[in-house]
């Protein structure tokens, strides 16, 4: 080999390491976007992962983020090795939290959860698993950074090529985003992997990848106002329908009481052949007014059937400011506001967003239960509780009181038994299962007593009350939810029966002797088939009361939509579709654009 002239080395050398530098970054960019897509694919490991390669603009659009990231870090440091650990850390951190998310709730990721930070923190100590897969992620990505601080050589130490990179990424950035990343046309294009469910949103999610999906999701995390939305069109609109008083002789006091993860399992599996949990739920069904409830979340999302219910919105904004809701209506009406949830004042923010629906009077862990349980307070205290609280308020009037309960929270105990009674045999069920399952049950057979506990309660009082309950999702079973499998209940199809059986809970109205005789109903019967922010019409219309002019245009909306779901599905004439015609489609618009106008722009006041 001719040696190259010094004078020459020293003009070539420099260009070399820097070309060198540059693809190393490139490569280790796209590095961190494989390690994403990998533990996006969650319990489906190698097969969707494979799947991914198949899918050129799935592959691209989740490996593009973490090399610009990777690139304006190396703008701001200046050198490989540091620039990909700062990057690194970000991305292995984002990809075990969608991993520990996607195995604990079978929901992945989305931007509104940074909003709840604080409440994905404390829970995280029950999710987080160290795998061989988290270990050698770790271990590959310090390998790249130690090769980086080796091999890449280049750095850019003066200011204006380092300005020049990150004004090229920002730029580059804020073209990818509105034209690809939150692009709808773009997004809905995607094909869903074959395998798997196409109506579940984690489903569509995760055959999106990881980071992709997760940016797509940022302006639903952020107050946007509906297309073609004006302010004065939304009030005008609403101003058409004139708001109607609770008459005076039948305002009976509302007890709406939110049950977690409650739900009907023995209606879809003939698995329960032991103890009947549910055989005190079905004494209570007998004697009220009930009906199947269609929620948008699956496993997790407590708080999106909760404030679909209070609201009556199908479409939720983060409430940072005061928002109408039904509880400003009752207050309108005379009725005394209250409410409790068995959690902590932080998670989702009920502490603020609670005040800004017009309830600032709540019982929390915090400055409640925690001086009287020492912690979370189980449905045998919760449940009579709220009895007694309501109780000593009716005296001044009517009552409007909205709770939430923990009990029954995922996940369920796959190693040990806090049952007594046996409902599913063990020889149906591998142990894991049978330990989920039956530890399940028990919470919900012990819900159900406490239920008719509180029940009793108030059918033994003069003053008219109503109450409510309602199950806010399906419960957690197993990781992917594989005990759904076990008990033979079909959750993947894509039918309607496993959509059904994939979100579908319960809603049911009971009135005392007092109610009964005020209203001139028996509230009894079987109710349609609904989406949560329907649940007060229902309830209105049962109890004879014309309600708020927003309630009048969602009556509308029912009236042709019963169930709007946020996978796009509607109920049209008991039929599940996801297509609207043009008319119910416009319909819908309209009540997104009002909802908006109500929460953005209303300040509160009652329409």
């Amino acid at each position: 080999m001719i040696p190259l002239p010094e004078q020459t080395k020293k003009q070539t050398r420099p260009w070399l390491v820097q070309i060198v530098t540059w693809l190393l970054l490139l490569a280790g960019g796209c590095f961190l976007g494989l390690v994403s897509l990998f533990f996006s694919a969650g319990d489906h490991g190698a097969a969707l992962f494979s799947w991914y390669f198949t899918q050129p603009m799935v592959l691209v659009l989740n490996l593009v983020p973490f090399v610009l990231l990777l690139l304006l870090f190396y703008a701001a440091f200046g050198r490989a090795w540091l620039a990909y650990l700062t990057t690194g850390a970000v991305g292995l951190f984002f990809s075990w939290a969608q991993y520990w998310k996607l195995m604990a709730r079978s929901d992945p990721i989305f931007a509104g959860d940074l909003l709840i930070f604080s409440e994905a923190t404390q829970m995280a100590g029950q999710y987080i698993q160290i795998t061989w897969q988290i270990v050698l992620s770790a271990v590959l990505v310090l390998a790249v950074v130690i090769a980086l601080a080796f091999l890449a050589k280049g750095r850019l130490k003066k200011p204006l090529p380092r300005l020049a990179l990150a004004a090229a990424v920002i730029a580059l950035s804020m073209w990818l985003y509105p034209t690809y990343y939150t692009d709808s046309a773009t997004y809905n294009s995607m094909t869903v992997w074959p395998e798997i469910n196409k109506w579940f949103e984690t489903n569509r999610y995760i055959s999106r990848g990881g980071i992709y999906p997760f940016i797509h999701s940022i302006p639903d995390a952020l107050p946007t106002p509906p297309a073609g939305y004006d302010a004065a069109t939304a009030l005008a609109d609403l101003s058409a329908y004139p708001s109607d008083d609770i008459p005076e002789n039948q305002k009976v006091s509302v007890i709406v009481t939110q049950l977690e993860a409650f739900a009907d399992l023995s209606a879809a599996t003939d698995r329960i052949t032991g103890v009947d949990p549910y055989a005190e739920y079905h004494a209570i069904l007998a004697e009220s007014y009930h009906g199947k409830l269609l929620p948008n979340v699956f496993a997790g999302g407590t708080i999106d059937t909760e404030r679909c219910v209070l609201t009556g919105f199908s479409k939720l904004e983060e409430f940072r400011r005061a928002s109408w809701s039904y509880a400003r209506y009752f207050e309108s009406q005379g009725y005394t506001l209250e409410g409790a949830h068995a959690g902590y004042e932080a998670f989702y923010n009920r502490l603020n967003v609670n005040a800004n629906l017009g309830i600032p009077d709540y019982r929390f862990i915090e400055g409640y239960y925690e001086e009287l349980v020492m912690g979370v307070p189980m449905d045998d205290f919760f449940l009579r509780d709220v009895a007694v609280t309501v109780l000593n308020k009716l005296e001044a009037g009517p009552v409007f009181s909205f709770n939430v309960t923990y009990q029954n929270h995922g996940p369920y105990s796959a190693d040990y038994a806090s049952f007594s009674d046996i409902y599913v045999p063990q020889e149906d069920l591998s142990g894991s299962d049978w330990h989920i399952v039956n530890n399940y049950l028990w919470g919900i057979q012990d819900t159900a007593r406490r239920m008719q506990t509180m029940i009793d309660e108030f059918r033994a009082i003069d003053e008219p009350v109503v109450l409510v309950f309602f199950g806010d999702h399906k419960p957690w079973l197993g990781e992917q939810s594989v005990t759904y499998d076990a008990l033979g209940i079909d959750i993947r199809s894509g039918s309607d029966d496993a959509f059904r059986n994939y979100y579908g809970t319960d809603y049911l109205f009971w009135a005392n002797d007092a109610a009964k005789a005020a209203l001139g109903t028996e509230l009894v019967g079987e109710g349609p088939e609904i989406s949560p922010c329907f649940l007060m019409n229902v309830l209105f219309d049962q109890l004879g009361w014309e309600g708020p002019g927003y309630m009048k245009l969602t009556d509308e909306v029912m009236a042709q939509t019963p169930v709007l779901h946020n996978t796009g599905r509607a109920l049209v004439d008991g039929t599940l579709t996801d297509t609207l015609t043009e008319s119910q489609q416009t319909l819908r618009d309209r009540m997104t654009c009002v909802q908006y106008y109500l929460s953005m722009d209303a300040e509160g006041k009652h329409p």
